[in-house]
């Protein structure tokens, strides 16, 4: 039987990745309106989490001068992250959800089912998030950045006292599902927009949440 759902949060339940590509180019345009150092940052350290990436577009910056003189490079890479978080916060709290998102938490919530939030948005902003969209209440707990989500999932398994075959974690990216498969839980693709193979090819597929309740049901009888 299935206890709890795990859900991404960018890209799975709300149509945001883009959003927080472009952030990065909003935020520095003052002083870097080519793009060329968030340009450069991403290619070098695609992985980089806001902070780290932050922290490097301040370097580049210094580097070529394009910030007044004696600027430091923890200084603006603090303020251009709380930037970047504070606009990010703003275009996320107001754009699309993905389709069927809050129908799927509310059907599920009210199936008895506990539900996490597992992200690559540090956990501060995560949980500021999903209050501003309101979803706050229907969630458990929200584990963000800080963990890797194979890591988050072993929390989320901690706090439930649920195994890991009664967990469905629901991802759009590749991190998603090897975190799902490294932690031994089951794995719901969202693939609305996504070309990714390690996606596209998953054995559990939707592109509409509101499939997701029937799915899960399906997969309780069959775990029982």
């Amino acid at each position: 039987m299935i206890k709890c759902v795990s859900f991404d949060f960018d890209g799975t339940l709300v149509d945001s990745n883009n959003i927080k590509r472009e952030t990065f180019f909003d935020i520095t345009q003052p002083w870097d309106a080519s793009g060329e150092v968030v340009t450069e940052v991403f290619e070098r350290w695609p992985a980089a989490d806001r902070y780290e990436k932050t922290h490097k577009i301040a370097e580049g910056l210094i580097n070529r001068r394009l910030l007044p003189k004696g600027a430091n490079v923890e200084s603006w890479g603090a303020r251009l992250a709380n930037d970047y978080t504070i606009s990010c916060e703003k275009a996320i709290t107001k754009c699309a959800e993905r389709p069927g998102a809050s129908y799927a938490l509310k059907e599920l919530s009210e199936m008895g089912l506990l539900l996490f939030a597992n992200s690559g948005t540090p956990t501060e902003p995560l949980r500021r998030l999903l209050e501003l969209r309101r979803w706050d209440h229907l969630f458990q707990a929200a584990y963000g950045a800080e963990g890797l989500k194979a890591d988050n999932l072993k929390r989320i398994a901690l706090e439930s006292g649920a195994t890991q075959l009664e967990i469905v974690h629901v991802g759009d990216q590749p991190d998603d599902r090897l975190g799902a498969e490294e932690f031994g839980c089951h794995f719901v693709a969202m693939a609305v927009a996504c070309t990714a193979s390690t996606i596209r090819e998953s054995p559990l597929i939707i592109d509409d949440l509101r499939d997701l309740p029937a799915l899960i049901a399906r997969l309780s009888s069959e775990v029982s």
